[in-house]
């Protein structure tokens, strides 16, 4: 499964484009304001007209990786 890490381009629709994907699927959230998200998912946004970011595209373990390792450092 191909994962994309977004953010939202307008800050004022974040929580109403976070609810809509997460009805849907798994969202993966980072403290930087980027979600993780299955890159099918995108449709989701687009269906809605909110504007959105593509800043990587990763395969589900990178995923896993970049959480453990993030949570790992608040420790």
């Amino acid at each position: 499964m191909r994962m994309v890490k977004i953010q939202f381009a307008d800050r004022a629709r974040e929580a109403e484009g976070f609810v809509a994907l997460a009805k849907q699927g798994r969202v993966v959230c980072f403290s930087d304001d980027t979600y993780e998200i299955a890159k099918a998912h995108l449709k989701i946004l687009d269906d809605l007209h909110i504007s959105y970011q593509v800043a990587s595209e990763d395969g589900f373990d990178d995923v896993c990786h970049a959480l453990r390792n993030s949570l790992a450092a608040q420790i």
